[in-house]
């Protein structure tokens, strides 16, 4: 899969291109539906497949505050590759901020990705102030012979997958909920930085990741999660918040990895959320915040077994 972050030379794909055209901050179902239609087309037309989105989270086309990510870039690139996609173009928002609809079509569909073919959901919006949608998209298109598809909402089980909706319940702690609308566990892989090392001497190391300003912050308290290396899959127990009864300082997820001894400084460690277990709490001392952490892996192992064919 080529990826590439700039538009500058032209980026034309041999035979013209189909492409997905979509934030796709999430890769939820309602974003792999467009991307799957677009695959569709792009085999039934002989075109490069080709998905457009932004490198920012500095998305605000209806001004409504930055867009939080919910899936690091090097996940999503994972995801994308699994696809069949044979193009990524992300681009910095603020080099489109200013164009208008029809400009978008001309200069970025038109002329930079030659595209023949355009898919979009059923919500997307294009152009300065967000002033064109998928049905402008389809008309701009036409005329200059882009044949534009546009695809319905997504439901699973009644629930509109979306992100703003998916947002809401990680940060709400609903979990299980989250990871039916996204088709997948809501995780992270940041880097492992050094911490207080005090899991250690309470007998309970963890490894601790810092979530990016950008990122959706998921419930402060204790999470049930999987936790990858070198891949293999290990039942863990996640805390997300800011260590009260310790520290108070900045947001932070640390992960007890279970069966698991090793050194995991530097390098960027899955972590899939499954449940909540509990809130975050301040205990009184140590030794009550040790028993606490053993009675978490314990009930987050048994959760874990039910869920996967993870010990």
């Amino acid at each position: 899969m080529l990826f590439s972050q700039t538009l500058e030379p032209p980026n034309l794909p041999a035979g013209g291109s189909c492409v997905a055209l979509g934030l796709f901050n999430g890769l939820h179902l309602g974003h792999m539906a467009v991307i799957g239609a677009m695959r569709r087309q792009a085999l039934a037309h002989r075109l490069t497949s080709v998905v457009f989105t932004f490198s920012t989270a500095r998305c605000t086309p209806n001004s409504k505050g930055s867009v939080k990510q919910m899936l690091s870039q090097s996940m999503s690139n994972a995801i994308l590759s699994k696809t069949g996609v044979e193009q990524v173009v992300c681009p910095d928002f603020s080099d489109f901020r200013a164009f208008t609809p029809e400009q978008f079509v001309d200069k970025v569909l038109r002329a930079r990705l030659g595209a023949g073919r355009v898919v979009c959901g059923y919500d997307f919006r294009f152009g300065k102030g967000a002033a064109g949608d998928a049905h402008a998209l389809r008309e701009l298109c036409a005329p200059l012979g882009i044949a534009a598809d546009i695809v319905p909402q997504v439901d699973v089980n009644g629930e509109l997958a979306a992100s703003r909706s998916i947002r809401a319940l990680i940060e709400s702690g609903d979990i299980p909920a989250a990871n039916r609308l996204l088709g997948r566990p809501f995780a992270i892989d940041f880097q492992v930085i050094h911490g207080q090392k005090l899991g250690r001497t309470l007998g309970w190391p963890t490894i601790n990741q810092a979530f990016p300003p950008d990122f959706v912050l998921p419930r402060f308290g204790i999470y049930a999660s999987l936790t990858t290396v070198n891949g293999k899959d290990y039942s863990s127990v996640t805390y997300v918040g800011v260590r009260p009864t310790v520290d108070s300082g900045a947001a932070l997820s640390e992960t007890y990895i279970q069966s698991f001894d090793g050194d995991l400084y530097g390098r960027h460690v899955k972590v899939a959320f499954l449940a909540f277990l509990r809130p975050e709490q301040k205990f009184s001392d140590l030794e009550t915040l040790k028993n606490a952490i053993s009675a978490d892996a314990a009930r987050a192992k048994e959760l874990i077994k039910q869920l996967t064919n993870v010990d």
